[in-house]
């Protein structure tokens, strides 16, 4: 019995060092740069709001934190780095939806998007706004709905990439109505918009704050949004749901994730330090500059989510044949 005792106290005091040791280490992070991966090109939306995060955790932190653009590859290149980094905190990942959308659309992948990444927490959701030229004539939902019905041939589905959220946003929405379009991706929302407005595109399902001032000034119609409730800057607009389409409700986010391993006290650090930032006045400010909202996780609520979001993304993908690989 003693010697069962004495082999059993020898794990636990050396697991009870391995603590202290780690909970004194992790204390003091960071005390050095730490790089926010960006796997897209910088001036777009994930950048910036990485940039505004970076900017705010440096001076909580005292310490240099960049911004690392590393675009490519359906965001893979940047995501398959912080993969492969340290995981020690000094390397982060700034995510959308596409890391989750990835698994179902590009089978190869040089890392597993569960097992290799470590949910620290998410920051922000952008809702989708149906959109309409006026020479449409769809004054609302149910007058856009009979028309795509009636004369599936006549239009055509416009979204920002072939395999990426605007792509199983629209899916999903034709799915909903019940029809079937083909798919014309443009490389960014510049030539989409620019098609939108000139006419040659009859709708558009896109995130509201680019085309906002173009729905104000009557140049667009806007039919609907997504999301639970409408938008502040569009109180007019009714949500789907409100509409009767209660099968269509799709957001993009943005959120933070580290290396697989990474010490649950760094993650739960970042994750108090970027909610509080989520939370304050200047980013609330910031949000209502993009017409997007607050979203803020803890790191269990954000691999719950996770989960959520690659089976939902791998129904809408695999129901309407996307791939990104050739």
């Amino acid at each position: 019995m003693k010697i069962l005792h004495a082999a059993m106290l020898l794990p636990l005091a050396t697991v009870s060092m391995m603590a202290a040791g780690q909970a004194s280490a992790d204390a003091g992070y960071p005390n050095k740069m730490v790089r926010i991966v960006v796997p897209f090109t910088s001036g777009g939306g994930t950048s910036n709001t990485a940039r505004f995060l970076a900017d705010k955790l440096s001076a909580k932190w005292r310490q240099p934190v960049i911004v690392d653009n590393r675009p490519g590859g359906n965001t893979v290149i940047g995501s398959n780095i912080v993969a492969k980094a340290e995981p020690d905190g000094y390397t982060l990942l700034f995510a959308n939806t596409s890391h989750t959308i990835n698994p179902s659309v590009m089978p190869k992948l040089p890392y597993d998007t569960v097992r290799d990444f470590t949910p620290v927490c998410t920051v922000l959701i952008n809702r989708f706004v149906l959109l309409t030229h006026p020479s449409m004539k769809a004054n609302d939902l149910d007058e856009f709905i009979a028309k795509l019905r009636a004369d599936p041939d006549a239009y055509n589905l416009p979204t920002v990439g072939a395999a990426g959220i605007g792509r199983l946003a629209n899916e999903s929405l034709m799915r909903a109505i019940g029809v079937k379009l083909q798919n014309i991706p443009y490389k960014g929302t510049s030539d989409l918009a620019t098609n939108l407005m000139g006419g040659q595109l009859k709708f558009a399902l896109e995130i509201p704050g680019f085309y906002l001032p173009h729905i104000k000034s009557g140049k667009l119609k806007a039919l609907a949004v997504s999301g639970e409730t409408r938008l502040s800057s569009l109180p007019d607009v009714p949500t789907f749901a409100e509409k009767g389409l209660r099968n269509f409700d799709t957001q993009s986010w943005y959120g933070l994730l580290a290396p697989a391993g990474t010490p649950d006290a760094i993650v739960n650090k970042i994750a108090a330090d970027v909610r509080a930032i989520v939370a304050s006045d200047e980013f609330a400010g910031y949000l209502d500059s993009i017409q997007s909202e607050a979203f803020a996780s803890s790191p269990a609520q954000f691999a719950d989510f996770i989960q959520r979001e690659m089976k939902k993304n791998r129904e809408t993908a695999e129901q309407a044949g996307i791939t990104a690989e050739p």
